[in-house]
């Protein structure tokens, strides 16, 4: 028999026909299913980076899923979950996050993307992130946390999702005034750069004198800077928090990276080279570039330190570390300059100014240091009554 004498029925059969297409370097599912007269037409991202480890297979498995869920839906009339990943893709397309978070709703599409966003409850939750952050710092595991509590809260929005589930959250332990304690003396931190490696030793003076991580600082090019006494300025055109600045640079600062540049005669466009004479290799989500550099530094440092008598400083230098050596600059805007929480973070690239209040004005306020600067101590009794105009015998 031939084509012309197949039914209507039989040249339309029911169709599944769901496809993963990559638009944008994403995955979407795109198609049409049709069950008798009814049909539903498909157009979502699954918010899976086509580059991410086995995103074809994460793609082709929510494909098959949704087909599910709408099949079950046309033929039964129930209202199919909406799976994580939908959920996701339309967060990410709401909000354009920085790339950290980007990052983090990443490994969140691997742990949770076929999912349906109901189904991600607190067990399951805290089970990722014991399996993801052993033994990690709280504020790290808080900072991914927050970008899941961003997607779900989204979810709630769209009417995906009921509430958010409640999960533990490691504590942050505030200690207050600890990171005041740890200052630079002046020449303190020059002697530290002075003692650190020559491939070191820029990126040390230019964390210094910016308070810029070590991850924004170490990739670099030479084209980001303006390298003359007077008008020297770097320009960071990404950061952690997905940011650009474009920063004033000391002349001390000016000057190292100026003697560094003499050393070099490799044709790398990049500022910075690691001890090889190679461009730092880009680290997805974590840093400790120059961290064995710093620590050889500081150990070299306190030896000179004790070597001029200084043992006390030499034990506080012998406890600094990358972190709060950076966190300085924010410590002598205050202590130099006067400047308020909101000044510093500007200046350093903080994107929230309650972290340099927590860390870096004291647990006192303006008002209350003003007060107590104020006090008259050490007057004697007959100062006293000299000012109060009687006759301290007489009294």
């Amino acid at each position: 028999m031939g084509r012309e004498g197949i039914s209507g029925p039989k040249k339309r059969p029911d169709r599944r026909g769901l496809k993963v297409k990559v638009r944008g370097g994403v995955y979407h599912i795109v198609g049409t299913i049709r069950v008798g007269k009814r049909s539903q037409r498909v157009r979502e991202s699954t918010g899976i980076d086509r580059s991410a480890p086995g995103a074809r297979d994460l793609a082709e498995a929510r494909r098959i899923r949704r087909e599910a869920e709408i099949l079950e839906a046309l033929v039964h009339g129930r209202k199919p979950p909406v799976p994580f990943a939908a959920v996701a893709g339309d967060y990410l397309e709401a909000h354009d996050p920085g790339p950290a978070d980007l990052r983090n709703i990443g490994e969140l599409l691997v742990a949770f993307g076929t999912m349906g966003v109901h189904e991600i409850d607190r067990p399951g939750i805290e089970h990722f992130y014991k399996r993801r952050f052993p033994g990690r710092a709280a504020a790290t595991v808080r900072r991914h946390m927050a970008s899941l509590r961003a997607v779900l809260g989204h979810g709630v929005k769209q009417g995906a999702l009921e509430y958010v589930p409640q999960w533990t959250r490691p504590e942050v332990a505030k200690r207050k005034g600890k990171s005041i304690s740890k200052r630079f003396l002046p020449g303190e931190a020059e002697l530290l750069i002075d003692s650190a490696a020559p491939h070191a030793r820029p990126i040390m003076a230019l964390e210094y004198c910016t308070g810029t991580r070590t991850g924004a600082a170490v990739h670099l090019l030479k084209e980001n800077f303006v390298l003359a006494f007077g008008r020297g300025r770097v320009h960071f055109p990404e950061t952690k928090n997905g940011n650009s600045y474009s920063r004033a640079l000391h002349d001390y600062a000016v000057g190292v990276l100026l003697t560094w540049l003499e050393t070099r005669d490799d044709d790398h466009p990049e500022m910075f080279l690691t001890d090889k004479g190679r461009p730092y290799v880009v680290r997805i989500g974590h840093g400790g570039h120059i961290e064995a550099a710093y620590n050889a530094a500081r150990d070299r440092c306190v030896a000179r330190l004790i070597e001029m008598d200084m043992d006390d400083r030499a034990r506080v230098i012998a406890a600094s570390t990358p972190h709060w050596f950076r966190h300085n600059f924010a410590n002598r805007l205050r202590r130099e300059k006067g400047w308020d929480s909101k000044m510093i973070a500007v200046a350093g690239m903080w994107e929230d100014e309650q972290v340099v209040g927590d860390h870096y004005l004291g647990d006192e306020s303006d008002i209350i240091e003003e007060g107590v600067r104020s006090l008259e101590f050490g007057k004697s009794l007959t100062q006293v009554a000299e000012e109060e105009g009687q006759d301290v015998e007489s009294a």
